[in-house]
């Protein structure tokens, strides 16, 4: 039986990203081999971490035609020039070689996923991941690939035998969870970083337990960078230099806070609106409110300020508040 992924195994692939990508606080993204910008569009909804949020994304591609693509996809839409956005959000992409680093380019993070299959596994492979490691030296990077051994559960694929196929007919290689592992310990010792490998896939509609023997059906590699090196390398790879192909700047609220008056009259209808459906509110709840996150821009902010305004508002010991009448 082939499984079923749900939520699809690219949407769990993102997912991922993003979770690790908002747990280690970044707030500058490059994707190498960013495509028609499919992850890099799953990023621009704004982080949850409104304390950390992400207000860079760039990509580089060799195809001008998918960058094209991706700049369509990335700019600002009419909701984003409506409903503004508390923090920027600057885009940017590049056309040049993934193996060759932006110059002068500085992110806390890089991701590159499913990427590195596409490349020759002698020199292409250690040259993006020189490229990546070494010379953009990042806080923070993700690689995913696909697990080869996970390939028996696709009888197509022939995984084992002779005939045995990849998933993909551009795919140079696909490694086994010791190959990934050995890749990846290596690379981390070579460039001074720390690195976590898990498997991506196993959230489907049949019964996993077949299926848990041979990992993820993607899998994942996560550095981090020792905080005693900080060191860039020049790249293995020369190159064209990549160059700018395309950037986007998001609107950004920039108005004044409004006066005491009227931001308690705002807050205290968005508590009432709440409250009218289960007689007390959230925090969370009311930051969800897109106008009261552009007049507070930090969740903390409202939560300080709701404290002060005790003839308007009572916090409860559950961590509710309700609405003095």
């Amino acid at each position: 039986m082939e499984p079923y992924f749900f939520p699809a195994l690219w949407e769990q692939r993102r997912i991922c990203i993003a979770q690790t990508l908002y747990e280690h606080r970044v707030q500058s993204v490059l994707e190498v081999g960013c495509g028609e910008g499919n992850v890099l569009a799953f990023l621009v909804s704004p982080s949850p971490n409104d304390e950390h949020p992400i207000t860079r994304l760039c990509g580089i591609d060799i195809k001008n035609d998918a960058l094209d693509v991706a700049y369509e996809r990335l700019q600002p839409n009419d909701d984003d020039k409506r409903d503004l956005r508390v923090d920027p959000l600057n885009i940017q992409l590049f056309h040049g070689d993934a193996s060759v680093s932006v110059p002068d380019l500085s992110v806390d993070a890089v991701v590159c996923t499913e990427v590195i299959e596409h490349v020759d596994e002698q020199v292409g492979a250690p040259a993006l991941t020189h490229a990546v490691l070494g010379g953009y030296n990042p806080l923070l990077a993700i690689f995913t690939t696909p697990n080869a051994e996970f390939n028996v559960n696709f009888p197509g694929l022939a995984y084992g035998t002779p005939d045995a196929r990849f998933r993909d007919d551009d795919h140079k290689f696909e490694w086994t969870r010791e190959q990934f592992r050995s890749w990846a310990e290596s690379a981390a010792s070579k460039y001074g970083y720390t690195v976590e490998i898990c498997g991506i896939g196993l959230s489907m509609r049949n019964p996993i337990a077949s299926f848990e023997p041979y990992g993820g059906c993607t899998q994942m590699a996560v550095f981090t960078r020792n905080a005693a090196d900080s060191t860039t390398h020049s790249d293995v790879v020369t190159g064209s230099t990549p160059r700018l192909h395309a950037s986007a700047e998001y609107p950004v609220f920039t108005q004044p806070q409004l006066n005491s008056i009227a931001l308690r009259s705002l807050v205290r209808k968005f508590a009432l609106d709440i409250c009218n459906a289960q007689q007390a509110f959230q925090l969370d709840e009311l930051w969800d409110i897109l106008e009261i996150k552009q007049q507070f821009k930090r969740c903390r902010m409202l939560e300080k300020w709701l404290d002060t305004q005790t003839t308007c508002f009572a916090s409860q010991t559950n961590g509710l508040y309700t609405v003095k009448i």
